[in-house]
């Protein structure tokens, strides 16, 4: 048995989901919102690129959660 351990974006997201009550699927809309394009943030996702202050501040004030959180 293999346990994956979640990176912090990856939690974040997924409380996301869960106070959202469903599945969440990035748009267009929200990588020009937060100024990360599609591949990064999956880089980011998979926690294989460090994360730079202005991205955790988009990314905190668009799922509303602190900024530690993505650390």
């Amino acid at each position: 048995m293999t346990t994956t351990e979640q990176t912090p974006l990856q939690r974040v997201v997924k409380q996301y989901e869960e106070r959202m009550c469903g599945k969440w699927k990035p748009n267009n809309r929200f990588y020009n919102e937060i100024g990360i394009n599609q591949k990064r943030f999956g880089m980011l996702m998979r926690g294989k690129l460090p994360i730079y202050a202005f991205e955790a501040k988009s990314l905190s004030d668009f799922f509303k959660v602190p900024v530690t959180d993505l650390f």
